[in-house]
């Protein structure tokens, strides 16, 4: 069965280089995900994450931009892992995104 990740021979349109700066929000989240996952911490590792990923729901995940991706493949990663839940996540988000909300 052909995973939602799996395109190889798939038609396509063109793909075209856009270089960018990570947003704030994606580089936080490159340094979590490395800082769980480095040789010390040993909470996952590269395959796991990525099986995290692509065990995401077909639709869902083609829904997703590539940060996306990352987040709820993450958050499913450190639920299973016992480390946070999802509605912990988005407890605290919530929290910041009020905090933010109040910042002139």
């Amino acid at each position: 069965m052909r995973r939602p990740n799996d395109v190889g021979g798939l038609p396509a349109g063109p793909i075209g280089p856009r270089g960018h700066e990570p947003e704030p929000w994606q580089r936080l989240l490159t340094a979590l995900v490395s800082a769980v996952g480095s040789a010390k911490a040993r909470i996952h590792c590269v395959d796991e994450f990525r099986r995290a990923r692509e065990d995401l729901e077909p639709d869902f995940y083609k829904s997703l931009s590539y940060f996306e991706l990352w987040t709820h493949g993450f958050i499913n990663l450190m639920q299973e892992k016992g480390v946070l839940t999802r509605a912990e996540v988005e407890s605290r988000a919530t929290e910041i995104r009020d905090r933010l909300k109040r910042v002139p």
